[in-house]
């Protein structure tokens, strides 16, 4: 476990750091799966339905704020549905403006959810759409993710009745049908109603101030979905896959907790407590501490072969030269051995007796019993002198 949360502090320092490259990287790649998958389930109008165009207009959108990508994924949907019909390609434009007039006012800085939810659902993921969002985000998020909902049928609509709806007499049939088949669709309805209540439980659950309130919430938005849904196929007599029903749910609890490992990591068992008051209101507080480990540091020691072994092994002894014959041979004066190329610190000075003065006094002490001596033998020689 240690490892694990010392990999994701990691993780979240390298965000730090690269935040910018890492989300214009996301956003390029989330703008040419949906272009991509836009291309693959319409079609209709084959000069733009090439994966160059589908690469060409992802870099574009990635120099771009990510509104532009939502703005481009519905221009691309409305150029093939101009294909299919002037008065479908009409009602498509009427419907995108009405979704981006409502997105504007209430979620100006969710445009990328516009693009997830759809291609969640082609993805066959889409319950992790509101899970998540509600973990992350709030209530808000329930605008953008009905929109990408609506925007995925109508894509479906149109891959599914286009013969239909061009076989219809004139616009205004097509027109009618169109509109009929998009927002007569009660799987529709019912996707848009569990997505919505999905979204309330679950940032009402993670308000809670309860032990692991994030994994019930992730639960609950799970349990929510599958409820709503299968009541809505017994009651509107809609087919559902509940295979993919359990397993899309599955996938979003596990999203879920997940998101809770690097968003909301504490210790439970570490929770404290807290009351006090001022003058006028009482606090009651819960603390709960943020599980952190700190990452273990790892020194390198450099051992180096000392350079006074390999001085000495390839030093040749000094060679003396042989004393002449009639000199004695003077006994050789040894070199004291220099010290260690290392610098050691110097200790402090201590004053030590020098012997000069003593050497000084030696000399003047032999000076004067050689004057002596020789005073006392010149005497010697002028006694025997006088005597002879």
């Amino acid at each position: 476990m240690n490892d694990l949360i010392v990999w994701r502090d990691k993780l979240q320092e390298l965000y730090a750091t690269k935040s910018i490259y890492i989300d214009k990287a996301v956003q390029f790649v989330l703008a040419l799966v949906t272009f991509l998958m836009i291309n693959q389930n319409i079609g209709l109008m084959k000069a733009v339905a090439t994966p160059v165009v589908a690469v060409a207009l992802a870099v574009i959108c990635t120099f771009l704020p990510p509104v532009v990508t939502a703005y481009v994924a519905a221009g691309l949907v409305i150029v093939h549905l101009f294909k299919l019909s002037v008065g479908v390609a009409a009602a498509a434009a009427l419907i995108f403006v009405v979704m981006f007039i409502f997105y504007c006012r209430f979620t100006p800085k969710k445009a990328l959810l516009l693009l997830v939810t759809p291609v969640a659902f082609m993805l066959h993921i889409p319950y992790v759409v509101p899970v998540a969002c509600a973990l992350v985000l709030g209530p808000i998020s329930a605008v953008p993710v009905v929109f990408g909902t609506i925007i995925y049928y109508m894509i479906e609509c149109v891959r599914t009745s286009a013969t239909a709806i061009t076989s219809a007499d004139g616009i205004t049939r097509q027109i009618s049908l169109f509109v009929k088949v998009v927002f007569q669709d009660k799987t529709l309805w019912i996707t848009a109603i569990a997505f919505i209540i999905s979204i309330f439980v679950v940032y009402t659950v993670r308000r809670l101030s309860v032990d692991h309130a994030w994994k019930i919430a992730a639960a609950s938005g799970a349990v929510v979905n599958i409820v709503v849904i299968v009541i809505g196929d017994i009651a509107f007599d809609i087919h559902t896959s509940y295979n993919m029903l359990i397993i899309g749910n599955i996938a979003a609890v596990v999203i879920g907790f997940i998101m809770e490992f690097f968003l909301f990591s504490v210790d439970y068992s570490r929770t404290e407590r807290l009351q006090f008051e001022d003058d006028e209101y009482y606090y009651y507080v819960k603390a709960i501490p943020k599980i952190s480990v700190t990452a273990p540091e790892k020194t390198v020691k450099h051992i180096n072969e000392r350079k006074e072994t390999g001085e000495i092994a390839g030093a040749e002894p000094e060679r003396r030269p042989r004393p002449k014959s009639g000199q004695t041979e003077k006994p050789a004066v040894r070199k004291k051995k220099t010290a260690s190329k290392v610098k050691r610190p110097k200790s402090p000075a201590v004053q030590r007796p020098t012997r000069v003065g003593g050497n000084t006094d030696e000399i003047l002490l032999a000076q004067s019993l050689k004057e002596e001596l020789d005073i006392q033998s010149i005497v010697e020689n002028e006694l025997n002198s006088d005597n002879k």
